[in-house]
């Protein structure tokens, strides 16, 4: 941002812009120097940056690569715009003059650069040109330096599962998989997941709709995890979604989740025995105990343990009494303190 500021500053400008559009014309990031957030609140909505919206990304998507685009080729294609919408807004926020350029533009979609003008400033000199252009190639550079590394930390993160010997799919913010590890590779081998044009995907119907509403919720930050039982002929497979921690300066090109794969593990017959002789547990009791303490969701305990919502419902409320709590919460405390 400070380097942006001083661009709008010795060109004269009112504001300097990086902003990063998807390939499907939604809006990844919009980095723009001494604008309010107000304004960025009324700017950075989806439908305001398209082709169809945007005299600018109208113009720019049109342009080669490393051509400077100015008022001129906004007013050729303002005539095209489906409203008047993004015209009002920039009068609102007087940014009605400027020059941009693509810095990227690649199938992910493109990364602009930009400087915005108002009519205390007027439109583009030659002078502001000419030094917009001498930034540009510094600016492109620099770019694509933050976007390798942001890809590359799809590779990194997997090698770290790798390590570990676990299945785990990293997934990019539009919940592609963009790396694997071997164990993933594996499942992949075996049938248990599938991979459909970089999507992850399920053997059963019904599987691949719980997959599918878990990836878009995690993808639209509606839920920051979500578990998935999958049948997997040897047992029940595990599929454990995360969301990973936002950073504030992000392209949108690192790992946004990770998808890991694991078959719970087997009760420990000490832990069992335990909990039956101390709080007389049936042997199904016990072992729905231990399976709360693992983590698991009830959902994930119905399909591994074969039963419906309602005999679970019926175990809990036993297991409950006989363990003297009054909810799940308080029971996967109980089991941590007792049997850590």
């Amino acid at each position: 941002m400070a380097a942006l500021a001083q661009l709008a500053d010795a060109t004269g400008s009112d504001h300097a812009q990086l902003i990063g559009i998807g390939r499907d014309y939604s809006l990844g990031f919009n980095w723009v120097s001494g604008m309010t957030p107000a304004a960025h609140a009324m700017f950075d909505r989806d439908e305001l940056v398209t082709p169809q919206t945007n005299f600018r990304v109208a113009a720019g998507v049109t342009a080669r690569a490393d051509a400077i685009v100015r008022e001129d080729h906004y007013d050729a294609v303002k005539s095209q715009l489906v409203d008047d919408v993004y015209l009002d807004l920039c009068s609102d926020l007087r940014i009605p003059y400027g020059c941009q350029t693509n810095l990227r533009v690649d199938g992910g979609g493109l990364i602009g650069f930009a400087l915005l003008r108002s009519q205390r400033t007027g439109p583009t000199t030659i002078e502001t040109e000419t030094l917009f252009t001498e930034v540009r190639d510094a600016a492109a550079a620099a770019t694509s330096l933050q976007v390798a590394l942001e890809r590359e930390g799809h590779r990194l993160v997997a090698g770290g599962f790798d390590a570990m010997g676990t299945a785990c799919f990293v997934l990019d913010r539009h919940m592609a998989v963009r790396a694997v590890t071997a164990a993933a590779e594996e499942l992949l081998h075996q049938g248990v997941v599938r991979l459909n044009d970089g999507r992850l995907g399920l053997p059963s119907a019904a599987e691949e709709r719980r997959l599918g509403s878990a990836l878009a919720a995690v993808g639209e930050g509606r839920s920051l995890a979500a578990s998935i039982a999958v049948p997997d002929g040897a047992g029940v497979m595990m599929l454990k979604l995360h969301r990973l921690p936002a950073r504030e300066w992000n392209m949108g090109f690192a790992p946004f989740a990770l998808l890991v794969a694991k078959r719970p593990s087997r009760p420990s017959a000490q832990d069992l025995s335990f909990l039956r002789d101390h709080y007389a547990l049936t042997a199904s009791e016990a072992e729905i105990a231990l399976m709360l303490r693992a983590g698991h969701a009830r959902e994930a305990i119905c399909t591994v343990r074969g039963i419906t919502r309602e005999t679970l419902r019926s175990h809990l409320r036993s297991l409950f009494a006989k363990m003297g709590v009054a909810r799940e919460t308080e029971a996967i405390h109980l089991l941590h303190a007792l049997l850590s």
